[in-house]
């Protein structure tokens, strides 16, 4: 009996199938063999079935981004509508008017005769006033005034507010001028400081162009929450007159330390961020990629909390949202800044402080 096995063990191992009543039965997707009892119809392993399920996912995922795309395009093209009409309505035009108003004739010679001025009356009683008001108080008075709420700033509002101050910064200018009669004298700039990790490294010519006298970038490559919490006290002078902070910091602490641990350390920086009478701002920590689904899912986490934590410690929050995801703006190790990543961060974060100072 013995022998018999041993020379024949195909024929051995189908006898036990057909005793047993089970077959190899091939998976109609990956045509993968599985043991299992005899079935009638067609079988689908479990990887498979895994696949079709994550297919189904990734599909409704591209749906819902066509479909945000969409209505940002419909915003867009509302807002755009929108100026333009509020525009012909200041400016006096409307589109019936447009209509109705016969086609101009090219411009042409014409002769202009001489014509009758009318006699001047002059008034015996000539009030004279000034009535313009001061646009821009003094420093003093902006130190009583409450700054806006930065509780919550995405990255599009920052966009819109650069597009703003462009277009109204030159007839600001020209009204004060205007007001006093003369070009104003400037308050004295508050202090601007950006400090964190070596993401801000290059950032230091985008976020300080505009006012280097006042605004500084301290990068400090490698740092983690408390490495910041540390160098606070010698970064804010007592001298300064409530500054602007911006921290961003997070990043190396997502490798090695938990979620509790990291949460541990913001409230930490948040004791000491308080203790400093500034104007403070969070930024969020940049997504990673190629670094395992575990750090890739903590920061999600940790930005979710940091939402929530600044808006109890009345903080301001830069979400960045997923915006370095898009392609070209992380680098290749999935962790630092391409040269164009780094110039649309840099960019993030001076609107952001145009936005908090103005």
């Amino acid at each position: 009996m013995m022998e018999d096995r041993c020379s024949h063990p195909q024929r051995h191992v189908l006898k036990m199938e057909e005793e047993e009543g089970t077959a190899a039965v091939a998976c109609g997707s990956c045509a993968m063999f599985a043991i299992l009892p005899k079935i009638a119809g067609s079988f689908t392993c479990s990887n498979c079935m895994l696949i079709a399920l994550l297919k189904d996912k990734v599909q409704q995922l591209e749906e819902r981004v066509a479909t945000l795309q969409r209505i940002r395009e419909l915003e867009l093209f509302l807002e755009a509508t929108e100026h333009t009409v509020s525009t012909k309505e200041e400016t006096g035009d409307s589109p019936e008017k447009e209509a109705s108003s016969p086609t101009q004739e090219p411009d042409i010679w014409r002769n202009v005769t001489q014509r009758s001025r009318r006699p001047r009356v002059r008034s015996d009683c000539l009030e004279i006033h000034n009535r313009f008001e001061v646009l821009s108080p003094s420093m003093e008075d902006e130190e009583q005034t409450p700054f806006e709420d930065l509780s919550l700033i995405t990255v599009d509002q920052v966009y819109e507010d650069e597009q703003q101050s462009q277009s109204s910064g030159n007839v600001q200018a020209t009204l004060e001028r205007t007001a006093h009669g003369r070009t104003p004298t400037k308050p004295k700039r508050r202090r601007v400081v950006v400090i964190g990790d070596s993401l801000l490294r290059g950032t230091e010519a985008v976020i300080c162009g505009p006012d280097k006298m006042s605004r500084e970038v301290c990068c400090l490559p490698g740092a983690k929450i408390q490495d910041v919490t540390e160098r606070l006290q010698g970064i804010i002078k007592p001298t300064d007159k409530y500054p602007f902070l911006l921290v961003h910091v997070g990043t190396n602490d997502t490798a090695s330390n938990s979620l509790q641990k990291i949460k541990r350390d913001y409230e930490a920086l948040g004791r000491k961020l308080k203790q400093l009478n500034a104007q403070i701002v969070i930024s969020s920590v940049l997504p990673v990629e190629r670094r395992g689904p575990g750090r890739e899912g903590k920061i999600v986490e940790v930005n979710s909390w940091l939402r929530k934590w600044c808006k109890q410690e009345r903080f301001g929050f830069l979400d960045h949202g997923l915006q370095f995801l898009e392609d070209g703006l992380l680098a290749s190790d999935g962790l630092h800044l391409t040269t164009v990543g780094r110039n649309v961060f840099a960019k993030n974060l001076r609107n952001l402080i145009r936005r908090a100072l103005n």
